[in-house]
């Protein structure tokens, strides 16, 4: 049985913002890293999320975000305030430089990858370009 996901949307970044320093992989927004701490409150047998790319959609490729229960040899690890977040091996140069957040509404509760590296999105934004 596949570990449950958790939903993510994706925005182009218009004006590339610099958030983040030139050698981070992702960095997390105060609200991110408040959602994931909610997610992993009851959960001891996971370590944090595990964040990758797939083929999908009608622009290329979607985010996927899973629950982690360890780090695999060639995957990237970002820590912050106290949560962690694995990087597939294949994501890793697709998220290059991201900002991850968490938005939450009357209509959706998402985390959102704010990526310079994206080209494009397609219009609903579950996928892109790189």
């Amino acid at each position: 049985m596949a570990a449950p996901t958790v939903l993510a949307g994706v925005r182009a970044v218009k004006k590339a913002r610099q958030v983040i320093s030139p050698r981070a992989a992702l960095v997390l927004t105060p609200a991110a890293v408040n959602r994931i701490k909610q997610l992993l409150s009851d959960k001891p047998e996971f370590i944090g999320l595990k964040i990758g790319v797939k083929s999908r959609g009608c622009n290329g490729l979607s985010y996927t975000i899973e629950y982690a229960k360890e780090k695999g040899k060639f995957e990237e690890e970002v820590k912050q305030d106290g949560v962690r977040v694995i990087i597939d091996q294949k994501a890793q140069l697709t998220l290059l430089g991201t900002e991850m957040d968490f938005l939450d509404s009357k209509l959706s509760s998402e985390f959102v990858f704010n990526n310079p590296n994206v080209k494009g999105t397609c219009g609903c934004g579950e996928s892109f370009t790189v």
